[in-house]
């Protein structure tokens, strides 16, 4: 024990020493691409009852969405305005921090991008995907509508995709591209790898619980 306890500072620094590496690879390689390919499921459109945009936090300082979100958003958007459905669902509840829930600024932005306020359903419940697709098939029961569209991130795609299909078979599964703006941005390059990583983490988590 005693050996060990001598050698923990040394371990540590190596430890950091390695994290700050991967970091640094991941912000100037195309290693985010590579480690996000097996977690995309991206299917052609096809026209259907509702989109579905699956929220993905809050900036709770600014009551803003984060990058990824807006461009959930803007592509639930963009199907909406090529008639692949005349209605969304903004799935998202009140995060950890409290106040708003995620449907509640989702909204605004997709009015904002020019869908009618009437046009959108707030599923203010969820706290997370399985709990996305167990409200918004609620949603869609209650108005008795049979196939959705699912727009999420690339790297959520394949996860959320697994776990609609398990509450709920006749879905379409569209992966939000980056915006352009973003290409080669090392601080949105050190993000998308957290994110990419803690994706790896859920999928796990949602198998040991018997969600995929």
């Amino acid at each position: 024990m005693r050996r060990f306890l001598k050698k923990l500072p040394t371990i540590v620094l190596w430890v950091l020493f390695g994290i700050s590496v991967l970091l640094l690879v991941a912000t100037y390689t195309p290693l985010n691409t590579l480690l996000v390919k097996p977690l995309v499921h991206d299917d052609q459109p096809i026209p259907s009852d509702v989109i579905i945009i699956l929220g993905g936090g809050i900036n709770t300082d600014t009551h803003s969405l984060p990058w990824g979100v807006e461009e959930r958003v803007a592509k639930g958007v963009s199907l909406f305005k090529d008639g692949y459905a005349p209605k969304i669902i903004v799935s998202g509840g009140i995060t950890h921090y409290g106040g708003e829930s995620e449907s509640e600024v989702m909204a605004p932005y997709a009015e904002m991008l020019g869908v009618p306020a009437e046009e959108i359903i707030q599923e203010d419940r969820s706290k997370d995907t399985h709990t996305n697709a167990l409200y918004s098939t609620e949603i869609m029961r209650d108005h008795g509508w049979q196939r959705a569209i699912i727009v999420t991130s690339d790297f959520h795609s394949s996860r959320a995709c697994r776990i609609f299909k398990k509450v709920t078979l006749n879905i379409i599964c569209v992966a939000a591209p980056q915006n352009p703006v973003f290409t080669g941005d090392p601080y949105r390059n050190v993000l998308d790898f957290r994110v990419i990583v803690r994706e790896y983490a859920a999928w796990v988590y949602n198998w040991l619980r018997g969600n995929l």
